[in-house]
């Protein structure tokens, strides 16, 4: 239990209803099968839950005991003030249903194999963007029901998860209290019954909840399933990090084999985001491809953080491809106008770099605007977005996509249905477009159509509705006779 003269108390510990649901799942963390070898208790090796006391050494100790003796369990029964712990042995069990290490990170070596962490909570109340609470580099580890807070908030990640893991899996996760989740590198991990809260602070931002990453190296074979994520950029987003960092190489960066299934998203400004090289940063030749998306759903009535569902930006020579996307729903609005463009659908390849690729990408998708893409009031929270689909390339002769297909319903937009751009000639396949009140408001300078394509475009089973717009509309269409 909690020591009742511990500086963060229990009521501290559980101030708000999202740390409660942390604190108490932890609590009653369903506990891990019996780990072989010794089992200790911190307490034995001199930690003490009291204000101020550094127990780093202590609980070091702990760990190093069973560690010299081919593992075995550290029960951690309170809370405790530490630093940075580091399991490098095998086998090591951390066993903590309801306890707490206050400003305390838990790092697994790469030479690890075979650690678990059953039910302990890692909170950090020193406000540091840069700290986070796990660092995992081993093979086949284990967590259940482990909770990780930044409170107050301060950004940056939780838990990263380095390229030479392998075989970790995690059910029951909790994160809260900053802008990133976790970085994903490595391969053949799981992430399933999770729960991941951002700050949603414009202090600190609203990042990615799964970042996943391809430093120099594959990441390959990730499932992350059955959650809920909230406040986050994305899901989960198929990162910048993904190629080599502007050094010449004879391998490519690469993210591989990845699937996200049954995730709810709630007020997030994107379902998932790829976006190899497409950002600031330096890297490229990155290569995202083998990606499943089934079942994700995203509300945002209020238009509190909303702009994209599914949104693949790439540069600098990358590479997105083979990605399919079934009984995807995003019930939203848009958080700004004007300010950047926004779309149930975003493919765009840009300039920067070498030629980028976009292909083999199989969608459907269904976008409500709970006010059918009625203007901002009082009465209508947040905004209509501008397209249900925009396909373009920033510059017409760079870059290519090929074999985009696209199952889609739409209701309610500012600008139009779906956009494609010039230079796509055949690229996009519209097996299905059933698009209502889209194009509520378009500029007069805009021109537009419910569908408008200056490519030519293969169109299936269509229709619109818009109470301004033409139907079809773009060179390449009116050329058809559309």
């Amino acid at each position: 239990m909690f020591d009742a003269a511990f500086p963060i108390s229990r009521r501290q510990l559980l101030q708000g209803g999202a740390v409660t649901t942390i604190a108490c799942a932890a609590s009653g963390a369903a506990q891990l099968p019996a780990a072989s070898g010794p089992t200790v208790s911190v307490r034995e090796f001199g930690a003490v839950s009291a204000p101020g006391r550094d127990n780093t050494a202590a609980i070091q100790r702990a760990v190093d005991a069973v560690q010299a003796r081919g593992g075995g369990t550290v029960h951690i029964p309170e809370v405790y003030e530490c630093g940075n712990i580091i399991v490098s042995g095998n086998g090591v069990t951390l066993h903590g249903p309801g306890a707490w290490l206050v400003n305390g990170r838990v790092t697994v070596l790469e030479r690890s194999d075979g650690c678990r962490i059953d039910g302990l909570g890692i909170i950090d109340r020193r406000g540091d963007r840069e700290s986070y609470a796990l660092d995992i580099s081993g093979r086949n580890c284990t967590l259940r029901n482990v909770s990780l807070v930044k409170e107050p908030v301060a950004g940056g990640y939780l838990f990263y998860l380095r390229q030479p893991s392998a075989f970790c899996r995690s059910t029951g996760l909790r994160l809260k209290g900053s802008s990133n989740g976790m970085m994903v590198a490595g391969r053949d991990h799981l992430f399933e019954q999770f729960e991941f809260e951002s700050s949603m602070s414009e202090r600190v931002g609203a990042d990615d909840a799964f970042a996943l990453k391809g430093l120099g190296n594959s990441t390959q074979n990730i499932v992350i399933r059955d959650g809920t994520v909230r406040g986050f950029y994305a899901i989960a987003s198929f990162g910048s990090e993904i190629g080599t960092d502007g050094r010449s190489s004879n391998f490519q960066g690469a993210v591989r084999n990845v699937s996200v299934s049954n995730v709810a998203a709630d007020r997030c400004r994107s379902l998932v985001y790829f976006k190899p090289g497409a950002l600031i940063y330096d890297w490229r030749n990155g290569l995202v491809e083998d990606v499943r998306l089934d079942n994700l759903t995203l509300v945002d009535l209020a238009g509190e953080l909303f702009l994209f569902g599914v949104k693949m930006n790439a540069a600098r020579g990358a590479v997105i491809r083979n990605v399919v996307g079934r009984n995807l729903a995003i019930r939203a609005r848009a958080k700004s106008q004007g300010v950047q463009h926004s779309a149930a659908v975003e493919l765009v390849l840009f300039e920067q770099g070498a030629e980028a690729r976009i292909e083999g990408i199989d969608l459907q998708i269904a976008f409500t605007d709970p006010y059918d893409g009625a203007d901002h009031s009082a009465a209508a929270p947040g905004y209509p977005i501008d397209h249900i689909v925009r396909i373009e390339k920033s510059g017409s002769r760079k870059g290519q996509m090929s074999n985009i297909s696209l199952d889609v319903t739409g209701r309610g937009s500012r600008f139009g249905g779906v956009l494609i751009g010039a230079g796509l000639d055949d690229a996009v396949t519209l097996r299905r477009a059933h698009l209502v009140r889209v194009g509520r408001n378009p500029p007069a300078s805009l021109g537009g159509g419910g569908i408008w394509s200056d490519s030519r475009v293969t169109l299936g089973d269509v229709s619109v509705d818009s109470p301004v717009l033409p139907r079809f509309a773009g060179s390449a269409l009116r050329q058809n006779g559309q």
